[in-house]
């Protein structure tokens, strides 16, 4: 698992090269919470507000997090126990490790990734959030990997970020990768 840190690049420099209040976000309330420097008495002012980098670090560290927790929806009833499967309890997408490519229901799948996203992920627009099984047939007969690509907006202030993700999930060990289209790779 992460750490608070692991995958967020560190803060920004503030200088003479310094951007505008204009290009500042807020960090998310776990990351404002996190004391990364508790010998220091007291936060600089670069940790009260990250670059645009920082903040899609963050939001596919967590991602990643979630991808690699296995929900409890198997062992509820949803239909009897509304509550729970809308809870932290169920905080996760379905388990797949061990699955035969065979025995997916890809549209559900999808639909699970996107709940979960909208569930425990608040900085996503809700209606913006798109999951698409993007996995070439002749691969799974090699790799055993389904590949997800997820299209949403994140919500920030002062400005909405686009975000093009694609999320590998192992079908053998149930490990899910994230990875932006510019390269960078989240593992749980």
């Amino acid at each position: 698992m992460f750490s608070e840190t692991d995958d967020v690049p560190p803060a920004p420099a503030y200088g003479p090269g310094r951007r505008g209040a204009r290009d500042r976000l807020q960090p998310a309330l776990l990351d404002r919470l996190t004391d990364n420097a508790p010998h220091e008495h007291a936060e600089a002012l670069p940790a009260h507000w990250i670059d645009e980098r920082r903040l899609r670090a963050a939001v596919l560290r967590d991602l990643g997090w979630l991808f690699n927790s296995a929900n409890g929806l198997g062992e509820i009833d949803a239909a009897v126990y509304r509550e729970a499967a809308s809870s932290v309890t169920n905080y996760g997408i379905p388990s797949l490790a061990g699955t035969q490519m065979s025995g997916i229901d890809l549209a559900g799948l999808e639909a699970s990734i996107r709940e979960a996203m909208v569930r425990f992920e608040p900085r996503f627009l809700p209606g913006s959030i798109d999951v698409r099984c993007v996995t070439d047939a002749r691969a799974l007969h090699h790799q055993n990997r389904l590949t997800l690509e997820i299209h949403a907006t994140l919500w920030s202030v002062p400005y909405p970020l686009e975000i093009l993700l694609l999320s590998d999930l192992d079908l053998e060990s149930g490990v899910v990768s994230l990875r932006e289209r510019t390269g960078s790779v989240a593992h749980g």
